[in-house]
């Protein structure tokens, strides 16, 4: 597909066009609304620079159900994304990172498959989002090493997988064995779509031919060649008659009448005709339908011919698309059936004028609607409140000095609110940056965000946060902490709320182990040290404590050393002293006074030694007296 598109397809109702658009260095998912009435489903997802998108499909699992996308990736993942939300509510995910080339949901098994580059089929469950089963085709036919595309069908009322890489291969689910083999392209198969009446039809990379099968039948049923390499093709019905329509590489496309109307050709044929019925049929196109600009428009080869980038079937119409400016879609249909006759016939050229993007666009510039209310301007602005100057009459300077010092109070208070007032938005202004961030995957914005550090925004962040957006914002700090770990620290806070806010809706998504595993292995050797850290802390601590207590003691010695020591004085003992009657050495009593204070706990003998010794000396000094 030429141009900045990649992919184009349209939904199974034909309401929604999804492409994939090369923007800069970046896959951009864009789906728009066929009906300008459902513009406000019309959004744009950019993808990660690492996340190169190699096919997509819508599933529907119902017909009142909400349409989704499947994006197949280079590096092995599939991402479902929601155009209602806007968001990729989940990832799917295997072993193998090789490149995704299909994703297909049956509605046979009510399950959906995928295949990569290395023969790899894996079955889904479209509800939980898990993997089921998977297989390699290399385990069934060692001659086939990849797989390119896969479809489903009944085949004797058992589900059985339509296996394409050059050849299709008709694979029983239930018995896991291949049933029948089909010759296909000398190129790998590109498309593949099973029909009514166990039939299949299928197209090539730089091919020209499309095949159509029979499923009881190993041989072609029809050949039909188009003028250059079919890109895709779509085929439908209408009562009686049918129609398949291929986007050739040119951007044109070419229309084959009734393809399916030699299915009802009686199997029994004459023995003269036989050797003539051997061979597939072969059908040329009946008509070519190509966009171009008016002449007076026309200013380049491109203006000539309009790349066609996508067709489908919607009942006796076709429905195609092709860009304006390279990113904008436009819509229109052609009828190729009106009461039981082909309208197209032969060659058509459709002039297409160049769009007045400013009437077209359903929004404007800004995302704003262009059918509701206009935004605010100047020349449109009411004043509601305020003095004319006009209307202003002549006023005194009059009021009390207590007034004037009451509206001066006043007018103190009012930045002070103002200020309460923006602290409090901060964690609603920073939830809308971040949420912008996350989804345009700006990482220079997200930087930003993240090099706040007051717990209190971060809080009030995290909380205003929508949870799946959390689950993006999680697995990008356990990026930015396992490249730089030094930036733990500064992450820890929206770490922390981001698992203590939607921790609920985190522990619900599907391949959680997968996808945490990188923040776990950092988390864990974070915590490996945790042991080592409080032994630490603990010896420090032990450390800590015995020079206090040192410092202390020492103290304590300073203290003792600079007091006087006690004196004991008895004024008896003094006295028969003084009079010659005893002879006591002082030394031997301050010693017995030290004695007496150092062991206060000594035998009852000693005491009563000491009273009696203390009671012979105040008698005598009785007797002198």
């Amino acid at each position: 597909m030429s141009g900045p598109v990649l992919h184009s397809k349209f939904d199974s109702k034909n309401a929604h066009l999804a492409s994939i658009i090369l923007s800069l260095d970046t896959h951009q998912v864009q789906v728009k609304s066929v009906h300008s009435t459902q513009a406000s489903l019309n959004t744009s997802f950019n993808l990660d620079k690492s996340n190169k998108v190699s096919n997509l499909t819508w599933i529907s699992t119902s017909q009142d159900s909400v349409e989704v996308l499947a994006l197949c990736l280079e590096n092995g993942g599939i991402l479902i994304y929601s155009p209602h939300t806007n968001e990729i509510i989940s990832e799917l995910t295997t072993s193998a990172n090789v490149a995704v080339v299909d994703f297909h949901y049956s509605v046979v098994t009510k399950t959906a498959w995928s295949c990569d580059v290395q023969g790899g089929i894996y079955e889904w469950d479209v509800i939980s989002y898990r993997l089921l089963r998977s297989f390699r085709i290399s385990e069934i036919v060692e001659s086939v090493e990849s797989i390119n595309r896969i479809s489903s069908c009944l085949y004797n009322s058992e589900p059985h997988l339509l296996l394409a890489s050059n050849s299709i291969y008709l694979y029983e689910i239930k018995t896991k064995q291949i049933r029948r083999t089909f010759p296909g392209h000398i190129q790998p198969i590109t498309s593949i779509v099973s029909l009514a009446n166990n039939m299949f039809i299928t197209s090539a990379i730089g091919d020209r031919f499309m095949n159509l099968y029979e499923l009881n039948k190993t041989t072609t049923k029809a050949i039909f060649v188009a003028h250059a390499a079919v890109s895709s093709f779509c085929i439908g019905s209408n009562q009686n008659e049918s129609v398949l329509a291929a986007i050739v590489e040119t951007g044109s496309v070419e229309v084959f009448n009734g393809p399916l109307s030699d299915t009802n050709l009686p199997s029994a044929t004459p023995l003269k005709k036989k050797r003539k019925q051997v061979g597939a049929i072969t059908h040329s196109s009946n008509s070519t339908i190509k966009l171009s600009r008016s002449s007076e428009e026309s200013r380049n080869p491109q203006d000539v011919n309009l790349v066609i980038n996508a067709i489908s079937s919607d009942g006796d119409s076709l429905l195609f698309t092709w860009m304006e400016s390279g990113t904008i879609p436009f819509f229109d249909l052609i009828k190729w059936v009106g009461s039981g006759n082909y309208l197209l016939d032969g060659n058509k050229t459709i002039i297409k004028n160049k769009a007045d993007l400013k009437q077209s666009q359903s929004s404007s510039q800004y995302g704003h609607d262009v059918a509701a209310s206009k935004l605010y301007n100047e020349s449109h602005a009411v004043v509601n409140d305020g003095t004319s100057l006009a209307d202003l009459e002549d006023e005194s300077d009059g009021g009390t000095l207590a007034e004037k010092f009451d509206k001066l109070a006043m007018n103190k208070q009012q930045p002070q609110r103002k200020k309460k007032l923006e602290e409090n938005r901060n964690g609603m202004s920073l939830s809308i940056i971040l949420s912008q961030a996350l989804q345009n995957n700006d990482h220079s914005l997200l930087e930003t965000v993240l090099q706040t550090r007051d717990p209190q925004s971060i809080q009030n962040t995290i909380s205003r946060l929508n949870p799946y957006s959390s689950v993006i914002l999680l697995d990008r700090l356990s990026e930015r902490i396992q490249r730089q770990s030094s930036r733990f620290s500064q992450l820890n806070y929206w770490l922390k709320w981001i698992l203590v806010i939607h921790g609920s809706v985190i522990a619900s998504l599907p391949n959680l182990n997968s996808k945490l595993y990188s923040l776990h292995s950092v988390l864990a050797k974070k915590a490996n040290t945790l042991p080592r850290l409080l032994e630490l802390q603990g010896r420090l601590n032990l450390l800590y404590d015995q020079s206090s207590l040192k410092q202390d003691l020492n103290k304590e010695e300073v203290f003792q050393d600079g007091e006087e020591e006690d004196v004991a004085y008895i004024e008896d003992l003094d006295d028969a002293q003084f009079n010659g009657e005893i002879d006591v050495d002082i030394d031997e009593v301050s010693s017995s006074e030290e004695s007496d204070v150092e062991f206060e706990d000594e035998d009852d003998d000693d005491d009563e030694e000491q009273i009696a010794s203390i009671d012979e000396l105040e008698n005598a000094s009785d007797v002198e007296v």
